[in-house]
């Protein structure tokens, strides 16, 4: 495989949809303070996730999966073989070196999100072929463990993650990655059927787009309540906003839903998640610039 290649199954540009679960955690966690925490040592920290963890875990389900059809930020997947793996272990591990230097608190938590993220897709586990088992992997592990992990970098005591407002944070954004989630699982419902993995998708068909509505409904009303609660009204109507809108799109596409339509669904999946992201982005930046 050529350089080009193993980074392109990193695939960056998708994992950025799972940069504001990190700030999102930091934001609510750091408060007015949020601002002047904002260092060096922030931004390696922020790298060693996005890059190393998420992009070495996301190369690692490629090398497992050997998808030649589309995946989420790549819809026609290079060929893949061993390098790959080599390439996606040691990016974890080299993540993992850096961050016990860093923090303790964050390096069990990515140990942790490193041995369920590689039970997902390895094959004598291979949670994502289990519908409820993977659901429940992607909201807890990722949705949660990425929040988690930008609350500790603020508040470095696993104790902290007891609150309420930790509690709630971690469950808002669990909710919009439960409603999301298998939305991205859609356009390859005949490739997942011919691999012999039942996804969330498969098991549950057009019903996961009335999951996703309600989820983002709630995360958003729940987001809503904690941006009132730490930012302020304006910022938590426009908290609630977000999701809300995608959970309204998402209706949409469900009406416009055709099974054999698979590079539309793509298409759709591709552009909501996106959406989702500059506008979760451009909230957290926005309070990160008004000092909180």
């Amino acid at each position: 495989m050529s350089v080009k290649d193993l980074f392109l199954h990193f695939r960056l540009h998708w994992q950025v949809m799972l940069l504001p679960l990190f700030l999102w955690g930091f934001l609510l966690a750091a408060g007015a303070d949020a601002a002047g925490l904002i260092s060096p040592r922030f931004w390696l920290v922020l790298f060693v996730f996005y890059v190393l963890f998420y992009g070495g875990a996301t190369a690692l389900n490629s090398y497992y999966d050997q998808d030649e059809g589309p995946v989420g930020g790549l819809w026609d997947p290079p060929p893949v073989n061993r390098a790959l793996f080599r390439f996606a272990v040691g990016a974890q591990l080299l993540g993992l070196a850096i961050i016990f230097f860093v923090s303790r608190p964050l390096f069990l938590l990515a140990v942790i999100m490193g041995v369920v993220g590689n039970a997902y897709s390895h094959p004598a586990t291979r949670l994502k072929a289990r519908p409820w088992a993977s659901l429940l992997t992607v909201s807890v592990f990722q949705g949660m463990g990425g929040t988690a992990a930008g609350w500790l970098y603020a508040r470095p005591d696993w104790s902290t993650l007891a609150s309420p407002e930790a509690a709630l944070g971690l469950l808002s954004a669990s909710l919009v990655i439960t409603g999301f989630y298998p939305l991205t699982q859609v356009y390859q419902r005949a490739q997942d059927r011919e691999q012999g993995v039942i996804s969330f998708a498969v098991h549950w068909g057009e019903k996961v787009f009335g999951l996703a509505i309600l989820c983002m409904l709630a995360g958003g009303a729940l987001m809503g309540w904690l941006a009132w609660q730490n930012f302020g009204p304006l910022p938590a109507a426009v908290a609630a906003a977000g999701p809300l809108a995608i959970g309204a799109l998402v209706a949409v596409w469900w009406h416009r839903f055709d099974d054999d339509r698979v590079r539309e669904n793509y298409v759709w999946m591709m552009r909501l998640g996106y959406l989702m992201t500059a506008g979760f982005l451009g909230f957290l930046g926005w309070q990160l610039a008004r000092g909180t």
